[in-house]
């Protein structure tokens, strides 16, 4: 396959990390049908391993330091890509045609990386809107890599969408599928329904951090609940190694459905954590040490 690497921005730097030597390099790689993603990498001097690490829905690729600076203390290479309509990459803001978009995606930075570090383990994590995609990438293409961790994966909302939003989303998807929804214009009437406050952007983090997204469009949402329900409902096709790390008081991802997943994966090499202090994302909540510990533990265990 023919990757189409384009160099539209080139960074090369070496960086030390206490005592030891990173190189780092950003760029960009071409998609299948013509988009240009953003990706980084952090490569120690010897690597025994690579991590590609896909990021959640409205973050970037540069929100995952601590798990980065995590794996190269442990000698492990990280490559970290925005996705289509996220961060530095292309593409409209929060949309996709369809999810297989960002399964090609993946596939194409996921032979990059194989060419890159040749005949070294690669281990996928994915943090929800990411931990789907890993999933959904691992249903169908089976045994391109050695093992995937998944954190707090967007199997399914933890508020449940009435039969005729539902209904009302699946058309506009179909009729306007572009349409950009914004949350923060219409701040005061999602906050006054409390059960949408978690999905809410935070204005203080939209401010400090420009490459956060905060728009999506009815396409997305679409296509994200509907690859939610076929990602349970095709279960059997998962057959990696995997580590799931999830809160069991998550405000945004429902865990029961993280379990039923758990529990319907057929490969005996699985494994949780799970924490039960009410946040979403386990590596920026206040046991973050912890769960970076479990997850190198993981790694190393099948290096």
């Amino acid at each position: 396959m023919n990757l189409h690497q384009r160099s539209l921005r080139t960074v090369i730097t070496v960086i030390k990390l206490k005592w030891r030597y990173i190189m780092y390099s950003s760029n960009y790689i071409q998609s299948k049908d013509g988009i240009n993603l953003f990706y980084q990498t952090w490569t120690p001097s010897h690597p025994k391993a690579v991590i590609i690490i896909v990021h959640g829905a409205g973050e970037h690729s540069g929100r995952y330091q601590p798990i980065t600076a995590q794996c190269v203390n442990h000698e492990i290479a990280v490559v970290a890509p925005d996705l289509r309509g996220f961060g530095q990459s292309d593409g409209a803001r929060g949309h996709i045609n369809t999810f297989q978009e960002y399964i090609d995606d993946l596939h194409t930075l996921v032979e990059w990386v194989s060419a890159q570090f040749q005949h070294m383990p690669i281990f996928l994590f994915g943090h929800s809107l990411g931990g789907l995609i890993v999933i959904r990438y691992s249903q169908i293409y089976a045994y391109e890599t050695n093992g995937v961790i998944l954190s707090s994966p967007a199997l399914a909302l933890r508020f449940e969408l009435p039969s005729f939003s539902k209904k009302i989303l699946a058309v506009a998807s179909s009729v306007l599928p572009n349409l950009s929804i914004r949350p923060n214009k219409w701040e005061r009437i999602f906050r006054a329904i409390t059960s949408l406050e978690p999905y809410l952007p935070k204005k203080k983090e939209l401010k400090k951090d420009p490459l956060m997204t905060s728009q999506y469009t009815p396409r997305w949402l679409f296509e994200l609940i509907q690859n939610g329900v076929d990602a349970i409902a095709e279960a059997a096709l998962f057959q990696f190694p995997v580590l799931f790390v999830y809160d069991q008081k998550d405000p945004i991802i429902h865990p029961r459905f993280i379990q039923d997943f758990f529990h319907s994966v057929s490969i005996p090499d699985k494994h949780f954590v799970t924490f039960n202090d009410g946040f979403h994302h386990p590596l920026q909540a206040h046991y973050r040490d912890l769960a970076l510990d479990n997850v190198m533990q993981w790694i190393n265990k099948r290096l």
